[in-house]
């Protein structure tokens, strides 16, 4: 790592704005899996007291009025957006508006939780200790196979009933092998937070399958941002309470960090198999994303991003160190988060720590493939020894020289 973006990524920690909001995010996600951020009850977990007293701390010392009260602080985060907070932090860290909590349901939002895992002891609050244990696992049976199939089921299916949680480790067509066990482990009974009490149902989300939270005024909340973006959120299926010995739904971190951005993943893999690129999921027992195989035998690591923060994103931007073999690593974020937020790309540059992954949207990443793989080109899977291809007439040469800077 050269020293200019070296210096960029050890500058960031020395605020105590930035430790205080991480601090608090941690408290917000803590005390939402502990009893709920709407009905508090002692004792208080201890990340939420110690957010209180920084936050207090922080707030005398800049003379500025603090909370009372653990209650006061969860009202900040529910209505006080971060820009509005007494702290001092760069001022691209934070987008104007952006809540920590949501200000109908009181759940944590998605940037409470891309605050939290920013914390160096967050790795409770990530997927990591569970997909590695399952990686693990799949690695040392060599079973591959087992592990594509434990991803797409937490893709595809972030409920379950309890029938199927007990029944699906030795279904035949799951080929869950050596990871059916970790099920019991990640998919907990469904909180009473997510229950329509009259109906006494529990409806999932259209797009994401996850489950919508009831909200007081008798709509529906989904804790997925690109979902909340689309003109309404759509309702999926119901689900019983009692339904098969009861519902249940996959913890929090795996919905937030798998569920999420593998919906976004299956999606890209489709279109850029559909112009002619070949596409590997998760390869190597979840090194990275996706491995995408171009003409020429150039190869892409991608991994989709859909992140709310460029700055928390930025921070992370270190290329995989392990895993099948590439020629450029790039990090996909959905064109409407760009469009959303014009200086997204120049913010997460200036935060990033290496030159590797380079930023795109999704769709210029089709259209820079398309462009690649050009009408008269063959991509043969994976799997084969060579790569075949019909060489390229000299307009398409030249769309080929267009698009080298990335393949």
């Amino acid at each position: 790592m050269d020293q200019n973006h070296a210096n960029r990524a050890t500058s960031w920690p020395d605020s105590e704005g930035i430790r205080l909001l991480r601090s608090v995010a941690t408290a917000m996600v803590r005390l939402g899996e502990a009893t709920g951020t709407q009905s508090l009850s002692r004792p208080y977990p201890e990340e939420a007291q110690s957010a209180l007293n920084r936050t207090v701390l922080a707030c005398l010392l800049l003379q500025a009025e603090p909370p009372t009260s653990l209650p006061d602080l969860v009202a900040w985060a529910a209505q006080r957006p971060l820009d509005r907070w007494p702290l001092t932090v760069p001022a691209d860290a934070i987008r104007p508006g952006a809540l920590l909590l949501d200000e109908v349901t009181h759940q944590p939002t998605q940037l409470c939780y891309e605050w939290a895992v920013d914390a160096e002891e967050s790795t409770a609050l990530s997927e990591q200790p569970f997909m590695s244990s399952a990686s693990t696992r799949c690695r040392e049976e060599e079973y591959p196979e087992a592990y594509r199939a434990f991803r797409r089921l937490l893709i595809r299916h972030p409920v379950l009933t309890h029938r199927a949680l007990v029944t699906l480790p030795a279904a035949d067509d799951r080929d869950l092998g050596p990871v059916g066990e970790l099920l019991h482990e990640i998919y907990q009974p469904a909180p009473a937070a997510f229950l329509d009490r009259r109906r006494r149902v529990y409806t999932a989300c259209g797009r994401c399958h996850a489950l919508l939270h009831p909200t007081t005024t008798d709509r529906l909340w989904c804790e997925r941002r690109t979902c909340q973006n689309q003109d309404s959120v759509r309702p999926g299926r119901e689900y019983r309470a009692d339904e098969d010995g009861g519902i249940h739904l996959l913890i929090r971190p795996l919905r937030q960090w798998v569920s999420a951005p593998g919906i976004l993943e299956e999606r890209l893999a489709r279109k850029l198999e559909k112009v002619g690129a070949d596409v590997e999921l998760w390869p190597d027992y979840g090194a990275y994303g996706m491995r995408v195989r171009m003409p020429g035998g150039r190869t892409l690591a991608v991994e989709h991003k859909d992140w709310t923060n460029p700055a928390l994103l930025g921070r992370r931007a270190f290329p995989p160190l392990s895993g099948p073999p590439y020629d450029r690593c790039v990090w996909v974020v959905p064109a409407a988060r760009l469009r959303e937020q014009p200086t997204f790309r120049m913010t997460f540059e200036r935060y990033r720590p290496t030159r590797m992954p380079e930023l795109m949207s999704d769709k210029d990443l089709v259209e820079s493939v398309r462009k690649a793989v050009g009408p008269n080109r063959t991509v043969v899977s994976l799997s084969h020894a060579t790569l075949t291809k019909t060489e390229p007439s000299s307009s398409e040469a030249t769309e080929t020289e267009l698009t080298e800077g990335l393949f």
